[in-house]
């Protein structure tokens, strides 16, 4: 089976896609960062990179950085055909799919997290977003504080400068950032939870105290944690998926359907 690649967007001889598949409306080699993305599964590639991947032909300045945190399959998936994917959305009226080209770069941070560290505390870098499921917050669900006792956060206030949590990722480039005027960001979740944007705040805040109060004083000033409410059914991608023509790894199948709604910054 052959891979998606840049080259092969363009390509008119044999091998071009077929006309009714949906492609980029941009040039990505003009597209800059502007998010960085921790959590790149299937419900990102199927919900909130499509939603950037039509911004992108009006301003190609949000471009994502995608990280894994624990495993590195997606990068092993989409790294040797530069970030491509196709989405398939499928209902009783058949198939529409569409190629997604707004990651440019994927990180595998359970090698090494200091690249991640480093690209989130980039200037050009306005959005950290989020699917890291309820757990990936270690906080308590029934007060909302972050669990100090969490295995995790234990290890990572041992040793701040390399966490391995999400909250101990995020305050460390949220210091880095304070320590290089990187400026203002915000923390972007998209787990279907309840305040999810208020359930960041408390675990990065309740983080970044325990490690630098003046620092968490900086983010309350500097960071906004907007909850957002999200709609998109995204099935995992199995070898079926993957086996039709076109060339289609790690496509996720989705419903038509699509919503999100941030309400403002909080």
């Amino acid at each position: 089976m052959e891979r998606l690649s840049a080259k092969g967007l363009s390509s008119k001889g044999p091998g071009a896609l077929p006309a009714d598949i949906a492609v980029p409306g941009y040039d990505r080699a003009q597209v800059t960062n502007g998010i960085v993305h921790l959590g790149i599964g299937a419900f990102h590639r199927g919900h909130m990179a499509v939603y950037v991947d039509t911004l992108l032909a009006d301003d190609p300045h949000w471009g994502i950085i995608g990280a894994s945190l624990r495993r590195p399959d997606t990068k092993v998936a989409l790294e040797p055909q530069d970030g491509l994917y196709t989405v398939s959305a499928r209902d009783g009226a058949g198939e529409q799919l569409r190629i997604i080209g707004a990651i440019r770069e994927i990180i595998d941070a359970s090698a090494d997290v200091a690249p991640l560290i480093a690209r989130m505390a980039a200037p050009e870098i306005r959005i950290f977003s989020l699917t890291v499921t309820e757990k990936g917050y270690c906080h308590d669900p029934a007060s909302g504080a972050l669990r100090a006792d969490h295995p995790d956060v234990v290890a990572d206030l041992q040793n701040p400068a390399s966490p391995r949590s999400v909250p101990g990722v995020i305050t460390a480039a949220l210091a880095a950032r304070r320590a290089g005027g990187a400026g203002p960001v915000t923390v972007l979740s998209c787990d279907n939870l309840q305040g999810n944007g208020e359930i960041a705040r408390a675990a990065i805040t309740g983080f970044a105290r325990r490690v630098d109060p003046a620092l968490a004083d900086w983010i309350a000033a500097h960071v906004t944690f907007p909850s957002t409410m999200v709609d998109r059914i995204v099935p995992a991608t199995t070898d079926a998926d993957r086996s039709p023509p076109p060339p289609m790894p790690t496509a996720p199948p989705s419903p038509p359907a699509l919503g999100w709604r941030t309400p403002g910054p909080s």
